[in-house]
């Protein structure tokens, strides 16, 4: 086959997929500019505009043949794919150029938005939200792919037993368009989740790491007071999200004591206003005044405890956090939310052992 030719096939086999993903985002992306933003509906749903496309490709080019909802199901999966890719690239390598946001050359217009600090910091966001999109939406075609492809095969079974075996065209066709029909009822469902109570999954969770401190309870209560940023690298996972750089408030962890803790990311920047509103002898624990953090958007903390208990010679510290979840669907974000959590938790902890555990206090700031 001659080059040219193989260049226009693959361009051909290509071009459905480009229509199919770059539809699915720029739904997501009218999506998100409402209240649905959190919901099933700026998650899920893409997947719906997926399948559509790609049936309706093979319905253009008269291949509804038989077995085509296997072909449909396979290009979405495979459309799946290539979103991850593509967000993972564009998030990985766009451009941030440092001291950008302080330029005055640029004089306004579209350039301006381009050249500064911001318009990238906008892009890098977009980015990094759709790569999560796009994460959520290939778990869903896998999650659909399998259990549709499940179904189908049980209907077929049945449908052959009750019938005998397909004697036409006509009739392989009406599987395989009620089985698209299925997946796009099982779409839509899911899609449903986080609309409103009813229709949304337990969103309060929780996340505690233990760990054993070779100092005195006195003497990890002293550097639980102190809020200070870790010696040691974090994990991958919080280097993608909002980060705490600076401690604008830090009255220790005697009752009623406030910690004002600043989180900057790509997402913006807030402040975290912590009270500690119960103290005993083993508990401290932090309630969350209020929350402007650029993680408020997708998480709602409620409160921060540290217990610190004797253990011989040495001391059992426990650090947990109660957070809600405001992401849906939930068989998705509710496994992150939760891994992300702990390892906050757990780098909290290490580092109040670390300082407790060390010959002198070496304190320094965000």
């Amino acid at each position: 086959m001659p080059q040219s030719a193989n260049l226009a096939t693959r361009s051909q086999q290509a071009l459905p997929h480009l229509i199919a993903g770059g539809l699915a985002l720029a739904y997501a992306w009218l999506v998100s500019g409402t209240h649905y933003v959190t919901s099933g509906v700026q998650f899920v749903s893409p997947l719906a505009v997926v399948l559509l496309v790609h049936t309706v490709w093979l319905a253009v080019r008269r291949e509804l043949g038989a077995g085509f909802a296997k072909v449909a199901f396979g290009r979405m999966l495979a459309t799946a794919i290539c979103i991850v890719v593509f967000t993972v690239v564009c998030a990985t390598y766009a451009p941030i150029p440092v001291g950008a946001a302080n330029s005055d050359d640029v004089k306004g217009g579209l350039g301006a938005v381009v050249a500064s600090g911001e318009g990238f910091i906008t892009i890098f966001y977009l980015f990094g939200c759709l790569t999560v999109l796009a994460l959520v939406v290939l778990a869903a075609a896998l999650v659909i792919y399998g259990i549709v492809y499940g179904v189908g095969r049980a209907l077929k079974y049945i449908y052959d037993k009750l019938t005998g075996p397909p004697t036409g065209p006509g009739e392989s066709r009406l599987f395989d368009a009620s089985v698209v029909a299925i997946a796009f009822l099982a779409i839509g469902f899911a899609s449903l989740e986080g609309l409103g109570p009813a229709l949304t999954f337990a969103t309060r969770d929780g996340a505690s790491v233990t760990v054993v401190v070779a100092a005195s309870p006195a003497r990890v209560w002293q550097e639980v007071g102190k809020a200070t940023s870790p010696r040691f690298p974090l994990p991958m996972l919080l280097r993608t999200i909002p980060q705490p750089v600076a401690v604008l408030t830090d009255e220790g962890a005697s009752l009623g004591a406030r910690r004002i803790v600043h989180f900057k990311g790509r997402e913006g920047e807030g402040d975290l206003v912590l009270k500690v509103v119960r103290r005993t002898d083993t508990d401290a624990v932090f309630e969350a005044v209020s929350d402007a953090s650029p993680i408020a958007m997708w998480v709602r903390q409620r409160s921060l405890t540290f217990r610190v208990e004797p253990a011989g010679a040495e001391s059992r510290l426990t650090v947990a956090s109660d957070y809600d979840r405001l992401l849906s669907p939930a068989w998705f974000f509710r496994p992150y939310v939760r891994l992300a959590s702990y390892l906050a938790v757990d780098v909290l902890a290490r580092d109040t052992k670390e300082r407790a555990e060390a010959s002198r206090v070496i304190s320094r700031p965000y």
